[in-house]
């Protein structure tokens, strides 16, 4: 498709960049097929309007305006449109995303230079890149050391490319916790307080963060940044508590906030912070208390000791209730004004597969409190934690955030619309991902729990206790058919999807592996023990197969750095099924007169008693640490 461009001069340098993405040729002169006339005012406006061979886009407030009205008027002339018109104007003023980049998978910068381009074409201009150790710092170079950190060229190559784009590319680091990966080493015992937070009030505390200050502001342009701030529920209890001995954690947290806050300024920054610990503090003796609970009262002493300078970031991805957003806002905006930025989350952290419903369920009343409680900036958060899942899917997700924005409100026809004006790809074959979580069993509870069934070990069988009233064989193969029909049409998504599609294939095996094992020991079915240890081979050959597509993706997408974490967890699982064929052979064989771990009973995760097992488990599993699966002893 030939466009030919008019007025078009501030937009161009963008157009260039996108062009492949949409599969247009920028022509001049008689050749091309549409003439597109632009117009750009002052108000957030997309006008998109299109007349036989002549279409015009007019825009304000940024280049992802054009970009979007771009993507929607692409869209028609590909259906074999000749006439058509569309008018939307932005609700927020900053809409985006937070993409974790520090819990193992850093993208590739040409991954992040895509997402950049798929987000500025459905309108959004706000990407902030989470790091907590995973940037360079020269004075420091066991910082990020062997973690897949960003160079600062790396940093001004995508600052450059975003500001092309019209998207504001953020900073968004820790200066007080989350900096467990960083403090593992000897060498920063001099600023460390406990395993995950900084030593409030020593030199070198200071010293690192003028490094990390400086570091950025050679990186970036955008003036503003994210220092986090939040969850450090340790804070004073280690070191500092050894050197100061009792201090209140209010004190020491706002005394460490105010250096930050004059830090910040010295280097010409306008702070944000995740707002989540002044109200920990003010609700820590609220019984039940949960983060940003409705019961927290702010006295007037609290409140004046909170600082100013800093803009305050409301988060929460757990609530499907309007009013618990619509309160939450209302308190930001009378303790710290009306420019409160919200951010809600696209789950992308409960294993390989995104939590698309769950994400949905909660970000719609979010986004509605929003536009009613005057909230003017939103972000979509995407963690990582634990690192198995492809973080691009999210771009699904996005695109609530980003039709919400121009519509004013969810609807999913417009969502599907944008997503594929954007790029290119059905989103009902990106939306199945999270079909492998939604197991029932006959109550209708739903799992969101892959993890579990994954690394759940195939002879002490941690979860099996939870999973006799679950039909997983059939669920999961009904699941790895459809998710089939969707790799072929997912274009640069195919090896993330391919991931989700050979998780499932493997789980109608795994899933259900050890209650079947247990129940046929238990009734000393030699024949049935006998096929059970031939299908460990077949799980073996599957979970190959898992780790093979899952490392193709993650090369693919991010920076090698990470993937070891993989290798051991896929190993461990295939040597435990190798040790599992070989006792149940044995014992069917004679050389065991029992297998111990078959022996014990099963019970209960949570711990507290031997009751009948209620919904299953319901939550959110890791590969180690509490709920661990692949064992209870120590790793």
């Amino acid at each position: 498709m030939r466009l030919n461009f008019l007025n078009a001069e501030n937009v161009m340098s963008a157009v260039r960049l996108i062009a492949s993405d949409l599969d247009i040729t920028i022509s001049s002169g008689d050749n091309y097929d549409i003439t597109v006339n632009v117009q750009e005012v002052d108000t957030p406006t997309v006008e998109v309007e299109l007349d036989g061979d002549k279409a015009k886009i007019t825009y304000g407030n940024g280049i992802p305006r054009f970009l979007r009205g771009l993507a929607i008027l692409v869209s028609w002339i590909k259906n074999g449109e000749v006439k058509n018109r569309i008018s939307e104007t932005a609700i927020f003023k900053t809409n985006g995303a937070m993409f974790d980049m520090s819990r193992n998978a850093v993208m590739k910068v040409d991954t992040v230079k895509l997402l950049l381009r798929k987000m500025a074409l459905m309108g959004l201009n706000t990407f902030m890149l989470y790091t907590e150790d995973t940037y360079e710092i020269d004075e420091y170079p066991y910082f990020g050391y062997m973690r897949g950190r960003y160079t600062k060229e790396e940093l001004r190559e995508l600052d450059s490319y975003a500001l092309t784009l019209g998207i504001e590319l953020i900073p968004c680091i820790q200066m007080l916790g989350h900096l467990a990966t960083h403090l593992i080493w000897s060498g920063t015992e001099k600023y460390k307080d406990t395993e995950n937070a900084l030593l409030v009030g020593a030199e070198s505390t200071e010293k690192l963060l003028r490094a990390m200050l400086k570091s950025i502001s050679e990186s970036f342009t955008s003036k503003r940044i994210h220092v986090g701030m939040d969850e450090t529920h340790d804070l004073g209890t280690g070191r500092y508590l050894d050197i100061n001995g009792y201090k209140d954690r209010q004190d020491i947290y706002l005394e460490h906030l105010e250096m930050v806050i004059a830090l910040c300024r010295e280097y010409g920054f306008k702070p944000m912070m995740w707002s989540d610990m002044f109200f920990k503090l003010a609700g820590r003796d609220i019984k039940g208390f949960y983060d940003y609970h409705p019961d927290v009262v702010f006295t007037d002493e609290v409140k004046a000791k909170i600082p100013e300078g800093i803009q305050q970031v409301f988060w929460d991805y757990y609530h499907a209730d309007e009013r618990f957003y619509a309160t939450n806002i209302e308190k930001h905006h009378s303790l710290f004004g009306d420019d409160t930025v919200f951010a809600g989350g696209i789950w992308m952290w409960s294993g390989h597969c995104p939590l698309f419903s769950r994400s949905l369920e909660f970000t719609v009343p979010a986004l509605d409190a929003c536009k009613k409680g005057s909230v003017r900036e939103v972000i979509a958060t995407v963690w990582h934690n634990g690192a198995e899942s492809m973080p691009i899917l999210a771009l699904a997700g996005l695109a609530w955030y980003a039709d919400y924005d121009y519509k004013g409100c969810f609807d999913l026809a417009s969502v599907k619309k944008c997503f594929e004006c954007s790029t290119g790809i059905s989103y009902d074959d990106i939306i199945i991902c999270d079909s492998p979580e939604s197991a029932k069993d006959d109550k209708g509870y739903m799992l969101s729990t892959t993890r579990a069934l994954l690394y759940n070990d195939p002879l002490m069988g941690i979860v099996d206790r939870h999973l006799a009233s679950y039909e997983t064989d059939s669920y999961y193969k009904d699941t790895t058919a459809r998710l089939a029909k969707s790799i072929n049409s997912a274009g640069f998504l195919a090896p993330a999807v391919n991931i989700i599609h050979a998780l499932s294939c493997l789980l109608e095996n795994k899933a259900s592996f050890g209650v079947r094992l247990k129940a046929a020991y238990d009734a000393k079915d030699t024949d049935n023990l006998r096929m059970i240890a031939d299908e460990c081979e077949l799980i073996i050959e599957k979970i190959r197969h898992l780790k093979e597509t899952h490392k193709h993706a993650w090369m693919e997408y991010n920076k090698a750095f990470g993937w070891e974490v993989h290798d051991i967890r896929y190993g461990g699982l295939i040597a435990r099924f190798e040790t599992a064929k070989e006792r149940i052979s044995d014992y069917l064989e004679g050389r065991l007169d029992r297998i111990e771990e078959l022996e014990e009973k099963r019970l209960l995760l949570d711990g507290n008693g031997d009751t009948d097992a209620e919904p299953a488990f319901n939550g959110h599993f890791l590969w180690y640490s509490y709920k661990k699966l692949a064992t209870p002893n120590i790793l």
